[in-house]
């Protein structure tokens, strides 16, 4: 019994000695010590969250160093060395109207010019004034058809409005639609429609360009935004940049294109 009572005794020590002292907190309703990462990843972290808000987006701008030049003309041309000249003055890409102007009918002259821009080469390309003669115009490349780069849909004065089955007629045909136009046509013209934004743009923006000092730049002039074109994701794949340049001879329009729009 003695050594009963003494052991209640000595059990009964903190309770004499915490007399007068507010009673601890049941150990049960104590929240368990966080391990060192648990800790970290309550803890609110503001200065990270505001960093990652300030972080740039993932569009990167085209640079003008993947620009090559065009030219795009009208006119007859019968002699192979004329496209050869041009190759070597950095020209890489050769567009031609390709039906005898003022109607839908296949020119007579387009396989034979086409051949000698392949000969020389150039890639190719073909477009109508009338954007309603695709058909036609697509046809007159005969069997260099698969070798077009893309079809150009004209719209500027006098020529019709474009249409989805327009472009749609000419992807039937396995060739790409692009959509020739400017500023300071299509929305006039096509009331800023930007139906066709998903289209590939051939802007068109000229001046005094020098060509003694021309140096390919798909981005200049600087893009101006219309019918849904010229922003980040539907930025133009080629500026026409001076009308009419002499060339060996020839009357041509100066353009610039991105290089990697070309197959």
């Amino acid at each position: 019994m003695l050594q009963i009572n003494l052991v209640a005794a000595i059990a009964a020590l903190p309770l004499l000695l915490g007399l007068g002292a507010a009673p601890a907190a049941a150990p049960s309703a104590q929240k368990p010590a966080q391990s060192a990462p648990e800790a970290q990843a309550a803890v609110p972290q503001p200065a990270k969250v505001q960093e990652a808000k300030m972080q740039p987006t993932n569009f990167t701008p085209p640079v003008s160093s993947s620009s090559v030049k065009v030219v795009d003309t009208t006119a007859a041309i019968t002699d192979p060395a004329w496209f050869k000249k041009a190759y070597d003055a950095g020209i890489r890409l050769y567009v031609m109207h390709s039906t005898a102007w003022g109607t839908c009918d296949p020119w007579s002259r387009t396989q034979a010019q086409l051949k000698m821009a392949l000969d020389a080469g150039l890639k190719i390309a073909v477009y109508t004034r009338d954007a309603s003669c695709w058909q036609g115009g697509i046809n007159a490349a005969g069997p260099y058809a698969s070798q077009l780069q893309f079809f150009a849909l004209d719209v500027e004065p006098g020529s019709p409005a474009v249409t989805r089955q327009m472009v749609d007629g000419v992807r039937s045909m396995g060739v790409r639609p692009v959509i020739y136009s400017g500023s300071g046509m299509w929305p006039d013209l096509m009331s800023n429609s930007t139906a066709f934004s998903d289209v590939p743009l051939w802007d068109t923006s000229t001046s005094n360009l020098n060509y003694s000092t021309w140096t390919a730049d798909y981005l200049a002039p600087a893009p101006v935004q219309y019918g849904g074109w010229n922003t980040a994701s539907t930025m133009r794949i080629g500026i026409q940049q001076k009308f009419e340049h002499s060339l060996n001879g020839v009357p041509v329009d100066l353009n610039s294109f991105n290089a990697s729009f070309l197959k």
